[in-house]
């Protein structure tokens, strides 16, 4: 057998040795903390009848009775910056999986050389071009490279996970926001009609009060209660501003005057749909980021171990000397071609503690997952508990700004019949016009909820309209059984 047909079969010998010692060192992510949770199981607080999500939930800003808030939570999902840096990381995920993937190729590269001779006795000079190919090819003995193009593929994955969570996040606050602002709109107006009804009042105390019917102390009271009220509102015009300038920043733009033809707090249609808790899986990105983080722990521990063990390169070239370009190029060319074990005998036990620190980072993030998953079941059944509880305030509120409003009347008609003091009627608006800020309080916290609800629940269009969609989002829904 002649010795290059031995140093081939040497070569073959050792490309299948990697491949079989690759394949033996591969970790397998360990499984998901499921915390117990069967199909059967329901959130305690879901209220009875409670439906499962559809498809349609997934852009849950359209079931509000308010375009105005669907066009705001679009604008910023397209504008954010958030969104925006969420897609960029994307990107460099992708670009850190493709380098990856080029490190287990061959690396060929070309030379280029030009070396000048002469002999200073004889005057003979020369000059001698040179060009080579050259290979480096990393045949991945114990798998080390593989498993780096798995952890690069598993953190592409959780990056787009974690750029859902970013949307879901950025409609949860705009739409917030946009909440905020309309509550401070309306309050404002609540607080402006209470003042321009004290100004009438207060022009009716000052008849008493000059006719001798009333005493000088009630146009004192009807004063100080309307400057109390003209500062209440100088408040109020600020919070307006304020929250309009949030809004604003949320959806990318600079803050400007904002002009609403027409104040209203929007209301969910319908009810808020309640999955299973072990939807959450599938639906809250956080977790399927944090069950992303748990294979590339694995696959980064993969690529420690392969570390502990020797690296088999063949390195390689072809190169043409400045002969045969006049020709001759048989004579001129020359190729090599070797196979190089590097072996560590000794690093003062580095690698084995970057095996023992992958292992920790491993063992973290299956912490870190049953972690996300604990504060994932506690925000879905805290934002239940809320919604009911804001749902029985706002009942007893409306019941009593019904009787509020009734004992304004009452009182401002028995002070004109000289039945009763000012301090009554005092009283009395100052009761309604608290009531009827509880009211709208309550009102735009039933809505914060809903919202709160959709994103608990982690219900998100993975589609944008100037955005590709991004891989590894959740399969759209079919209205699975749920709740």
């Amino acid at each position: 057998m002649s010795p290059h047909v031995q140093r081939l079969g040497v070569l073959v010998l050792a490309a299948a040795l990697a491949g079989c010692a690759s394949t033996a060192l591969q970790n397998t992510p360990p499984v998901a903390p499921t915390l117990g949770m069967t199909d059967s199981d329901r959130f305690a607080a879901a209220p009875p009848g409670a439906t499962a999500p559809t498809e349609a939930d997934l852009r849950w800003w359209n079931r509000f009775n308010d375009p105005a808030l669907a066009r705001w939570v679009e604008r910023a999902l397209a504008n954010s910056p958030d969104t925006a840096i969420a897609r960029e990381r994307v990107v460099q995920a992708q670009a850190f999986l493709r380098g990856a993937s080029a490190r287990r190729s061959p690396l060929i590269g070309a030379e280029a050389g030009v070396e000048a001779r002469s002999r200073p006795g004889s005057g003979e000079r020369s000059i001698d071009p040179s060009a080579a190919l050259t290979l480096d090819w990393d045949l991945d003995l114990w798998g080390g490279l593989r498993q780096a193009e798995q952890s690069a593929a598993a953190s592409l994955l959780q990056t787009e996970d974690l750029a859902q969570a970013v949307r879901l996040s950025t409609a949860g606050l705009t739409a917030r926001a946009y909440v905020a602002w309309q509550e401070a709109l309306l309050d404002e107006q609540l607080l402006t009609d209470g003042l321009n009804l004290q100004r009438e009042v207060l022009r009716l105390v000052e008849v008493r009060v000059r006719a001798g019917l009333a005493p000088r102390l009630d146009l004192d009271r009807a004063q100080s209660e309307a400057a109390t009220l003209e500062a209440d509102v100088a408040d109020a015009r600020v919070s307006v501003r304020q929250s309009a300038a949030a809004l604003q920043v949320l959806a990318g733009e600079r803050p400007q005057t904002l002009v609403s033809v027409r104040a209203q707090l929007p209301v969910l249609q319908g009810r808020t749909p309640v999955p299973r808790p072990i939807d959450l899986l599938r639906l809250r990105p956080d977790l399927r980021a944090a069950e992303r983080g748990l294979a590339v722990a694995a696959a980064d521990l993969g690529v420690a171990r392969a570390d502990l063990y020797p690296r088999l390169r063949l390195p390689g070239a072809i190169t043409l000397t400045s002969a045969g370009l006049g020709g001759g190029v048989l004579d001129i060319v020359s190729a090599t071609l070797a196979a190089v074990l590097d072996v560590a005998l000794f690093d003062g036990g580095e690698r084995s503690a970057n095996v023992d620190a992958a292992r920790s980072r491993m063992t973290e993030a299956g912490e870190v997952y049953r972690q996300t998953l604990l504060q994932a079941l506690q925000q879905a059944e805290a934002a239940l508990v809320a919604a009911e509880g804001t749902a029985i305030r706002t009942l007893a509120l409306e019941r009593g700004n019904t009787a509020a409003l009734s004992a304004v009347e009452q009182s401002r008609t028995l002070y004109t019949n000289g039945l009763t003091g000012f301090l009554d009627v005092i009283e009395a608006q100052r009761s309604a016009l608290d009531t009827r800020r509880n009211l709208l309080r309550a009102r735009a916290d039933a809505t914060r909820q809903a919202i709160a609800g959709f994103e608990t629940m982690g219900l998100i269009d993975p589609r944008t309209d100037q955005v590709r969609p991004l891989a590894g989002a959740p399969p759209p829904l079919r209205g699975s059984a749920g709740g």
